[in-house]
C-alpha cells in the first residue's frame, strides 16, 4: 500500500465514528495528591486547581481558568507550548526563527521582542517556579499532570510578568506504590518519540520518580541547496522528583531536571514576493526552483537554520503544616544555553551581482549567535488552610536574572566584477569580481533583580457571599552593557556601526485586585473581579541598539474587569462556564518594524494604550459514563487604541494603525472535544475514539497592519482510536492529525514591502501515527 493510500484509509476508518471533537480543554480527573473525584472517567469529575497557591476545585475560583490533563495532551499528539495553543482558545503562540524568539500571547496580549531587557507578558510556571523567557519551556512536555491557563492579568499572587495571564505546569508526582511506564509512538514523517517513568517509595516517608524522554522528526520542509530536511528536531530530557516527608507536618520536594534541544528550524521560508526592478531581476530567479506561494515551506539557503538549546534547573519546595495555615517555601536555580544561526538573505547565492543599480541590495547576509541565561528565585508564602471567615495567602519574592548575549552578522557584496554587463546587471564570480565582508560583533550582558511582596485575602461574609482583595508591591532593577565592533564607520544592511553603553533604571509598582463572588446555589457561581496589572521596567537592548536605544520602556500597565458564572448541570454531569473581560494596557511594551541600511530590524517601545475585550465559554458535559463533550469558545477583540511612533523611525506608522487588531489576536477561536468508550463488550478490552476540532479565524501577524501578514481563518481535525487492556495495562493508539490536510502558518513577516516570509508549523499538513504503552 502507498504511503498516500495508507493516509487515506486511516482518515476514513477513523473519520466515520469522529464527527464530533476531542483535543483538550479541561481536566478529567484530579491530581493524585488534591482531592479525591467525582463522577464518570469520561467527565464530569471535579477539577482541582491550583491557580491561587491552593488547592481548590476549578469552580470555585473567581478566575477564568483553561485546565488540559497530562492524558489529554498524550491523547492528542500535543507535545510542548507550540502546539498547546490549539488546545486553548484564548492561548496563541509565536514561533520564532528560534526558540528566544518565541512568544506566548492571552486574550490577544503578549509581549513580542528580540530584546534582552524585557520580559514576557505571559508568565510560564512550572512546579511553582517562574520561567522568565519563553524560549525556556519551549522543549518537549515531561510528565506532565495539569496545566492550568490563567487568564488576563494576575496581579496580586503571580506579580509583574503576568499582564496577560500565566501558564501554570504541574508535573505528576510519584506513586505510593512501585510503577511507571514505557511509550513509544511513530508518525508520518518519521517522527519518533520515546518515554519512560518509573517511581514509587523508597522508604518510609520517600518517595521518588524519574522521568526521561527523546524524540526526532525530520522536518517538514527542503533546503533546495543541499537538499536537507529542515523543520525537524532532535530533543531529549530527564526529571527527577523526590519528595520526602520526615514528620507529618513537613513535606520536603527537590525536582531537578536537563534537556537539550536540537533544531533545523524554524526556517523563514519566502511565501510571497512583490513585484520590483530588484525582485523581478535578481530575487525570484534566485530563488527558484522554490513555489513563491502561500503555501510554501522550502527554503534555499547556503546556511542552514539551526538552533540549539540547553536547559537544566534545580528546586526545593519545603510545606510545612502549621494547622491553621501552611508555610511554603520555594528556592530555584535555572540556566538556559540558546545557540541560533540562520541565512539573512534568504539565498544560496548571493550576492550574484555588483551591488548597485538595480542589484543594489544583492549581499549574502549571515547571523550567529548564543546567550547564556542564568536566574535564581525564592519565593516564601503562608496560606490559612481550613475554612474560615478570613482566609489568606501572603508571602515574598525574589528574582534575579542575567542575561550574556554574543551576536554577529556577516554581510558580503560584490563591488566589482570582470564579467560583460548583460541586461543592466554585472554577474560576480570568484576569480573575476571582488568582494567585501563586513562584519558586526556584539556583546551585550543584562541584569535583572526584583523584590516584591504580596497578598490575597478571602473574606466570607456568609456560606455564600464573599470578597476578595489582593496587592503586590514590586522593585524592579535593569542594568546592561553593550559593546558592538563593526568593520564599517557607516551602517551596512543590517548593521549599525560601533556602539558602545551601558546603564540602569530603577522602578517600582503596584499591582492587585479586587472582587465579589456569590453562591446562587450549590452548583451556580457569579463573581465579579477589578485587577490592575504592573509589567516591570525594560530596556532595548538588541544587537542593533544605537544611541537613541538607551532611554527607558516605561511599565505596562493594564486595568481590567471580569464578570463570570461558572456552573454545573444535571447532577454535575454538566460544567458550563461564562467569562467576559475587557482590560486597558498603557504603555504597552511591543516591537516595531524598522530598516537598518534597507535591512528590517525590530526595535522595542512603549507603543501607546491597547485594549481587549470580549466574552468566553467552558463547557465539559458527561453525557453518560461513556461519552463526553468538552470545549471552549472565545470572542476576542484585541486591538491599538492608540499607536505612539518611537522616535527617529525609519518605517511609516500612521494614525491607520489606530483601531486595528493586535497581532496574533484572533477574533474568533473555538474547540470542541469528544471522548468516547465504543460500546463493543470486548471481552478483557476497551476501545476509545477520541476527536477534536480546533478553529481560528482570520489573524493578522503586524502591528503595522502590513496587508499581507496575515492567516485566514481555518479548522483543524484530528482523531485517533485507542485500544486497551481492561486493567491498563497495554494500550495501542492510532492517531490521524489534521485529517482535512488543511495548510496554514504561525507566523508571517513582512521584509518590508519586498517579500514576505512565513513559519509553517508540523501540524499544517495531514500525517498519521501509532503509539504504544505498557504501565507497570
Amino acid at each position: 500500500m502507498t504511503m498516500t493510500k495508507y493516509r487515506l484509509a486511516l482518515a476514513l476508518s477513523t473519520a466515520g465514528a469522529a464527527m464530533l471533537a476531542a483535543p483538550a480543554h479541561a481536566q478529567e480527573t484530579a491530581p493524585q495528591d488534591s482531592a479525591e473525584t467525582n463522577g464518570s472517567a469520561f467527565g464530569g469529575a471535579e477539577i482541582i486547581v491550583t491557580a491561587q497557591k491552593r488547592a481548590q476545585n476549578l469552580q470555585d475560583v473567581p478566575v477564568a481558568i483553561s485546565v488540559v490533563s497530562g492524558d489529554q495532551l498524550e491523547r492528542a499528539n500535543v507535545n510542548s507550548a507550540e502546539q498547546l495553543f490549539q488546545r486553548v482558545p484564548t492561548l496563541t503562540f509565536r514561533k520564532g526563527n528560534t526558540n528566544k524568539d518565541s512568544a506566548l500571547s492571552i486574550r490577544g496580549v503578549g509581549t513580542i521582542s528580540f530584546s534582552s531587557g524585557v520580559e514576557p507578558s505571559v508568565s510560564t510556571v512550572i512546579d511553582g517556579v517562574v520561567y522568565a523567557r519563553t524560549g525556556q519551556q519551549t522543549s518537549d512536555f515531561l510528565d506532565v499532570e495539569r496545566i492550568e491557563v490563567l487568564r488576563g492579568p494576575q496581579g496580586s499572587l503571580f506579580g509583574k510578568n503576568a499582564s496577560a495571564g500565566v501558564i501554570n505546569i504541574v508535573s505528576r508526582e510519584p506513586g505510593d506504590t512501585l510503577g511507571g511506564y514505557v511509550d513509544a509512538a511513530w508518525y508520518e514523517g518519521n517522527e519518533m518519540r520515546l518515554r519512560a517513568s518509573v517511581g514509587g517509595p523508597l522508604g518510609e516517608g520517600l518517595k521518588a520518580s524519574l522521568t526521561g524522554f527523546w524524540s526526532q522528526y525530520d522536518g517538514n520542509a527542503r533546503n533546495v541547496f543541499n537538499g536537507r530536511k529542515v523543520n525537524g528536531y532532535e530533543h531529549w530530557g530527564v526529571r527527577g522528583k523526590l519528595i520526602a516527608e520526615p514528620v507529618d507536618a513537613v513535606k520536603v520536594t527537590l525536582i531537578a531536571d536537563y534537556s537539550k534541544n536540537s533544531d533545523n528550524g524554524y526556517a523563514d521560508s519566502i511565501g510571497t514576493v512583490f513585484s520590483s526592478p530588484f525582485n523581478n531581476a535578481v530575487f525570484i530567479p534566485s530563488l527558484a526552483p522554490l513555489t513563491l506561494d502561500g503555501k510554501n515551506k522550502d527554503i534555499d539557503n547556503d546556511l542552514d537554520p539551526y538552533t540549539k538549546d540547553k536547559n537544566s534547573g534545580v528546586s526545593a519546595q519545603i510545606d510545612v503544616d502549621l494547622g491553621a495555615a501552611t508555610l511554603t517555601s520555594i528556592t530555584a536555580y535555572r540556566h538556559w544555553y540558546n545557540y541560533q544561526q540562520r541565512d539573512g538573505d534568504f539565498r544560496s547565492d548571493a550576492p550574484k551581482y555588483v551591488n548597485t543599480g538595480t542589484a543594489s541590495g544583492d549581499v549574502l547576509s549571515h547571523d550567529r549567535g548564543d546567550l547564556k541565561f542564568d536566574q535564581f528565585t525564592q519565593e516564601l508564602r503562608i496560606a490559612s488552610s481550613n475554612p474560615q471567615f478570613l482566609e489568606y495567602v501572603a508571602g515574598l519574592y525574589f528574582y534575579k536574572t542575567k542575561e550574556v548575549d554574543y551576536f554577529n552578522r556577516t554581510v558580503t557584496s560584490c563591488t566589482a566584477s570582470t564579467l560583460p554587463t548583460v541586461g543592466g546587471l554585472t554577474p560576480c564570480a570568484p576569480g573575476s569580481s571582488t568582494y567585501v565582508t563586513n562584519q558586526g560583533d556584539a556583546d551585550f550582558t543584562t541584569r535583572l533583580t526584583s523584590y516584591s511582596a504580596f497578598g490575597q485575602l478571602t473574606a466570607n461574609f456568609t456560606d455564600a457571599f464573599r470578597g476578595i482583595v489582593g496587592l503586590r508591591y514590586t522593585e524592579d532593577k535593569v542594568s546592561y552593557d553593550f559593546v558592538r565592533d563593526s568593520s564599517s564607520l557607516t551602517a551596512f544592511p543590517g548593521v549599525n556601526p560601533d556602539f558602545a553603553a551601558e546603564g540602569s533604571i530603577k522602578e517600582n509598582g503596584w499591582s492587585g485586585n479586587a472582587g465579589l463572588q456569590y453562591d446562587l446555589s450549590d452548583d451556580v457561581m457569579a463573581y465579579g473581579m477589578y485587577t490592575r496589572g504592573y509589567k516591570g521596567p525594560a530596556l532595548n537592548v538588541f544587537f542593533n541598539m544605537q544611541a537613541r536605544d538607551t532611554g527607558r520602556i516605561d511599565p505596562e500597565k493594564s486595568n481590567a474587569y471580569e464578570l463570570g458564572l461558572k456552573t454545573r448541570l444535571f447532577d454535575r454531569r454538566v460544567t458550563l462556564n461564562i467569562a467576559a473581560f475587557y482590560a486597558k494596557y498603557d504603555n504597552y511594551q511591543a516591537n516595531f518594524l524598522d530598516l537598518v541600511a534597507g535591512q528590517v530590524v525590530t526595535r522595542l517601545t512603549n507603543a501607546g494604550t491597547v485594549s481587549t475585550r470580549g466574552i468566553e465559554v467552558d463547557f465539559n458535559a458527561a453525557l453518560t459514563d461513556d461519552f463526553s463533550l468538552g470545549g471552549g469558545f472565545n470572542y476576542t477583540d484585541a486591538h491599538i487604541n492608540q499607536f505612539i511612533c518611537p522616535p527617529g523611525a525609519a518605517v511609516t506608522c500612521a494614525d491607520a494603525i489606530n483601531g486595528k487588531p493586535l497581532p496574533f489576536a484572533p477574533k474568533y477561536k473555538g474547540t470542541v472535544t469528544m471522548d468516547w468508550r465504543l460500546p463493543l463488550n470486548i471481552e478483557g478490552f476497551h476501545v476509545d475514539l477520541n476527536s477534536s476540532l480546533v478553529y481560528q479565524s482570520r489573524t493578522q501577524f503586524d502591528i503595522n497592519q502590513n496587508p499581507n501578514a496575515f492567516q485566514k481563518g481555518y479548522a483543524i481535525w484530528d482523531a485517533g482510536l485507542t485500544v486497551s487492556t481492561a486493567d491498563d495495562k497495554y494500550s495501542l493508539s492510532l492517531i490521524v492529525k489534521n485529517l482535512t490536510d488543511k495548510h496554514f502558518v504561525i507566523q508571517r513577516i513582512p521584509n518590508g514591502t519586498s517579500f514576505m516570509r512565513q513559519i509553517t508549523p508540523r501540524d499544517a499538513e495531514r500525517y498519521a501515527g501509532v503509539t504504544a504503552r505498557m504501565n507497570f
